[in-house]
């Protein structure tokens, strides 16, 4: 079951409540599948401008790198 993750188009808020905010990459690949770890370890996929919880790796999500550390 989804779980409504409240976003806008520069950022989202995890479920632990911490903003995370879209680095100028996400916008320039909005069309492609970025996953994004939260740093409660709470993973995400972004896509076109949805963001939806992930429970597992998926094989479709290719771009990770984006974010850095």
């Amino acid at each position: 079951m989804a779980t409504n993750i409240e976003h806008d188009e520069s950022g989202f808020t995890c479920e632990c409540g911490m903003r995370n905010d879209y680095p100028s990459y996400v916008q320039a690949h909005w069309s492609v599948r970025l996953a994004y770890t939260c740093a409660c370890q709470r993973q995400y996929v972004l896509y076109k401008g949805t963001v939806v919880k992930t429970s597992r790796e998926l094989p479709e999500v290719y771009d990770s790198e984006a974010f850095g550390d």
